[in-house]
């Protein structure tokens, strides 16, 4: 039998790990943040103020740190919020935490955590997450960078730091990190204002935009729950009003209405139960998401006119910097030709120069 459950409503949106996400300005992943996945935190989605007034609450390690704003879409305490425009909005919050990199925020047994350490975690998070706002990420990173704190602690007791498979571990990480920051930094400095100006009027100008839908979700724990509801919702009664009572996602308040949203901006496997509905119908059977499982309603359908070079520029870069990294990892693989030889034998002389290397 379902219940009633207002007071834990995960948002689909920002909760969907998407894999096919073009990556940040090319940063690298944080070192150890692996096992430290998004998912550890399915059930600890912001919780709106009762009566709409201030936040109830926030961890002590938050509540230590000054406010750091950000932008006007981002409302300490506020719940999940969609934007126009998430990694745009994660590099902003990324930035803030980089200005002063060397504030420490916590320590750990005496171990401090510092804003630096907080915005390279942040940023190796699906930038989806940045619609949960600036203080949920902010206390989220915080939480990880503990975690992972005591666990390196931990190892060190146990004289993990001195296993020779580990040193080696450390040094591809550090070695990696090195290689993808210069890539990171070659590729910006090779996408010029006058080549996104080009490709969109190559790619973008005259064509018309995206289509989207605009959709209702309920999202509920269980499979049996969500095909009761589908029963529900076909035998006539309202989806809103299902949504509101039984839907456990940020949108329920609303009737479960996420709006008119792209394909890109829900992911492949909602992307297509959405996009394969005519205006009017439920979908037959419930999507499985992370937090639950989830089915969905279309209320209507458009197609978006031609986007702004502003609205496009960041597809637009991001398409730019692809390109320039291949042509810089090309470039690099050709000048690796004569310094790359097996052990043993001397690097190959530079082409044009003749001879040959020695076994």
């Amino acid at each position: 039998m379902m219940t009633n459950q207002p007071e834990r409503r995960l948002d689909l949106r920002a909760r969907q790990v998407r894999p096919w996400e073009p990556k940040m300005r090319y940063f690298p992943p944080a070192v150890l943040l692996l096992a430290l996945t998004v998912a550890t935190h399915a059930a600890d989605a912001p919780q709106a103020p009762p009566s709409g007034g201030p936040a109830q609450s926030k961890p002590a390690a938050a509540a230590a740190v000054g406010e750091i704003p950000v932008a006007p879409s981002f409302v300490p305490g506020s719940g999940p919020i969609t934007l126009a425009n998430p990694i745009a909005a994660m590099n902003a919050m990324v930035d803030k935490l980089n200005k002063q990199p060397d504030i420490v925020m916590i320590e750990v047994d005496g171990r401090p955590i510092t804003q630096g350490e907080a915005a390279d975690a942040m940023r190796a998070l699906p930038v989806s997450m940045a619609s949960l706002g600036f203080q949920a990420l902010r206390n989220r990173v915080l939480d990880q960078l503990v975690r992972q704190k005591l666990m390196v602690i931990a190892a060190e007791k146990d004289g993990l730091d001195k296993d020779p498979a580990v040193s080696r571990r450390q040094k591809s990480a550090g070695e990696r990190a090195l290689s993808e920051e210069w890539l990171s930094r070659k590729v910006g400095s090779m996408v010029l204002e006058s080549a996104v100006q080009a490709r969109y009027e190559r790619d973008v100008t005259g064509k018309p935009g995206p289509e989207e839908v605009r959709a209702r979700v309920i999202l509920v724990p269980t499979e049996a729950g969500a095909r009761e509801l589908i029963a529900k919702a076909r035998a006539g009664e309202d989806f809103g009003d299902l949504a509101r009572k039984y839907s456990q996602d940020a949108s329920a308040g609303a009737g479960g209405d996420l709006g008119f949203v792209r394909f890109e901006a829900v992911g492949p496997e909602v992307g297509a139960a959405l996009f394969a509905l005519a205006p009017g119908q439920v979908t037959s059977y419930p999507v499985q998401m992370p937090t639950g499982y989830l089915i969905a309603r279309i209320e209507g359908r458009r197609q978006r006119g031609t986007p702004t070079l502003e609205e496009a520029r960041g597809d637009l870069v991001r398409e730019l910097q692809r390109e320039a990294a291949l042509t810089v990892l090309r470039d690099q693989s050709a000048s690796a030709l004569g310094k790359v030889t097996a052990p043993g034998q001397t690097a190959a002389p530079a082409p044009g120069q003749g001879g040959r290397a020695k076994p």
